[in-house]
């Protein structure tokens, strides 16, 4: 099934910004497959655009390593299994490095900002609202690393972004359709996950990983920053 990027998510974009969301999102999922060629003109061509802004799209597709750079155009890259484990990983240390860093004092109200962005991920669950969970989801989990304040984490966490919104995304579409019920468990996990940030318990932290992210399975260990 084809996927579109979100109407209100592109409203704030340059159009450069916009048609590389949509490409990005079709990669990722696969409607556009590994080893296709993307030539500038057919791209303007499919968003009415000019060759410009197809540009800008090719240059920020290169950046998140979907797309290689050709003389009039792009070859896409394979985006499976391996590449997904691969930005979860980088999640995990990231997310466990922001919450290495942060001071006990700042954690009663770091948690209590994290569940007041649970709670909106259970509203958007009501009401079918796949794009509005994605959104309180990354949220959720920017709040610690933002409250680093270290600027090359921030910069790096910015860079995996755009994937990561197309991955949970595409997972949130599917799941309300299809496994509606494992919400509650998810949001369960969410809870363990804030928890741990509120008592500053690393054991804890670890669970919520495992729990968030069971296909990562015993790699969590060994990618857990101490």
């Amino acid at each position: 099934m084809t996927e579109s990027y979100p109407q209100k998510w592109l409203s704030v974009m340059t159009t450069g910004e916009a048609v590389a969301a949509e490409l990005r999102l079709k990669i990722i999922n696969g409607d556009i497959e590994a080893e296709a060629c993307l030539t500038e003109n057919q791209v303007a061509k499919q968003f009415n655009v000019s060759r410009s802004p197809v540009r800008d799209a090719f240059k920020l597709l290169r950046q998140d390593q979907l797309i290689r750079l050709e003389r009039m155009g792009a070859d896409v890259l394979s985006f499976g299994d391996a590449e997904r484990s691969e930005i979860y990983d980088l999640r995990i240390m990231m997310e466990s490095f922001a919450f290495a860093r942060i001071q006990d004092d700042e954690r009663a109200a770091l948690a209590k900002e994290m569940r007041k962005h649970l709670e909106m991920m259970k509203v958007a669950v009501q009401f079918e609202d796949a794009e509005a969970f994605t959104e309180h989801d990354i949220l959720f989990h920017e709040v610690l690393i933002n409250a680093t304040k270290h600027r090359y984490l921030l910069s790096s966490w910015n860079n995996i972004k755009p994937i990561l919104l197309c991955l949970i995304l595409l997972s949130m579409r599917k799941r309300m359709k299809e496994q509606p019920e494992d919400f509650k468990r998810i949001h369960e996990n969410h809870e363990v996950y804030a928890q741990a940030v509120a008592d500053n318990d690393t054991q804890l932290l670890k669970e919520a990983f495992h729990r968030n992210f069971d296909d990562v399975g015993d790699k969590i260990n060994a990618l857990f920053l101490r």
